[in-house]
């Protein structure tokens, strides 16, 4: 399988799209927008572009441009580093430890880049999780679409809920978003949950909303990043005395929220079960709404970076798992140097991506977000030197090293065939 070689143009919607061409970015950084404050034009270029992704293969491949963020984000869960000192160590790459929050950075800029590949004007805006309005705005039919229907959850203790495929609006199955069974899976079963979007909206316990404002804050003036991580990713959260305990709203709050989590709380311990698309976290980005979420963390992220926490001495440069640490390679840009354990049904290894093996990006290469050419609405807009990109439709856009890596490599990346 290749793409993003030299040359290459594949086909969509009977236009020829050149996949390599470097052309110099605009001064002015991208700007990502609260969800709430998208013009009709704007939110209905944001799903156009996604669709597209959806609906275009690139030659050699056997998945779409979208489903190959989909086999990265399962690829990432678990990592075999085929290093020395670290064979055969099994490591979320991108979860659960220091890296969650740049690996996440690299991954939504390069699908932010994919979007615009087809449509210039398209960035990926945020889900503030404290606005109120945020939950209507986002799952109407002209958007994101609705909750699932036709299937009842018993949560005991609680009651009957309704959740399900979604079957209405633009990521049904009956408007073409048609899911790969085989990357769409419950890991704890490793069963397929089928081929149509599943939604369970406010489940309990995942029943309130918005995250209270103070609970963001609280997170927001956390001057250690080894407890700010785990706190923006939903591990822990703070008492009223401001003491850290155990479970958290923020990130995997808002999975839960959307996805839906079956819980039995009469038993000594709880039982928790993931039952929707967005709960089930390996494959949670056939959700689009996976953009939202994450949009708003790396805001989150940025704000406190701006806030007095820049650059590497705000992040462990040491005593993290590998491809955590300030300078590791990050799969899978770390030029072939590990390689996932599958987890998806079939051969997840087989549909992949190919990577240049000089398109390595450590946790250092974006803690400058500016560098990578974008903004949001509440943060800064000072504008860095103009550097380049390419200009590309394509999951090509999974294989190029960001921004900040291009400039200071000065060089064009190719990809060969495989």
């Amino acid at each position: 399988m290749g793409f993003l070689h030299k040359s290459v143009k594949i086909l969509s919607f009977g236009i020829a799209v050149s996949l390599f061409g470097m052309e110099a970015i605009a001064a002015d950084l991208v700007v990502r927008k609260n969800v709430v404050d998208l013009t009709s034009e704007e939110k209905n270029n944001f799903v156009n572009a996604i669709k597209t992704l959806k609906t275009t293969i690139p030659e050699g491949s056997a998945l779409n441009i979208y489903d190959q963020f989909v086999a990265v984000h399962l690829g990432a869960m678990s990592v075999i580093h085929w290093h020395e000192e670290h064979q055969h160590h099994h490591i979320d790459t991108a979860h659960e430890n220091s890296g969650f929050l740049p690996w996440h950075r690299e991954y939504v800029r390069r699908f932010e880049r994919a979007l615009q590949s087809v449509d210039p004007s398209v960035t990926v805006p945020y889900w503030d999780w404290t606005d109120p309005t945020a939950l209507d705005v986002i799952f109407q039919p002209d958007f994101m679409g609705s909750n699932g229907q036709g299937v009842t959850i018993n949560i005991p203790g609680a009651g009957a809920f309704e959740g399900g495929p979604v079957v209405s609006g633009n990521f049904s199955e009956a408007s073409g978003w048609v899911l790969n069974k085989d990357l769409h899976i419950d890991p704890s079963t490793n069963q397929s949950l089928g081929t149509s979007l599943l939604r369970f909206l406010q489940v309990p316990p995942a029943t309130d909303y918005p995250i209270p404002k103070a609970e963001i804050d609280r997170i927001l003036a956390l001057d250690d990043y080894q407890i700010f991580r785990p706190a923006l990713e939903g591990f822990i959260s703070f008492d009223k005395d401001g003491n850290v305990i155990n479970g958290g709203f923020a990130h995997n709050y808002i999975h839960g929220l959307v996805g839906g989590v079956r819980i039995d709380l009469t038993t000594n311990r709880p039982t928790f079960q993931p039952i929707g698309t967005m709960s089930n976290i390996p494959s949670s980005v056939n959700d689009p709404v996976f953009w939202l979420n994450h949009s708003n963390v790396d805001r989150l992220w940025a704000e406190w970076q701006d806030n007095g926490h820049e650059g590497s001495d705000f992040y462990p440069s040491e005593g993290q798992p590998y491809g955590h640490n300030l300078n590791d390679p990050m799969w899978p840009w770390d030029g072939g140097m590990s390689t996932p354990a599958s987890k998806g049904l079939g051969d997840l290894l087989s549909l992949l991506p190919v990577f240049d093996s000089d398109d390595i990006v450590t946790p250092a290469d974006v803690l400058d977000y500016r560098k990578m050419g974008y903004t949001y609405d509440t943060t800064s807009a000072s504008v860095p030197e103009p550097t380049s990109t390419l200009g590309l439709l394509g999951l090509g856009l999974l294989g190029i090293s960001s921004l900040s890596k291009h400039k200071k490599k000065q060089k064009t990346l190719t990809i060969s065939n495989g």
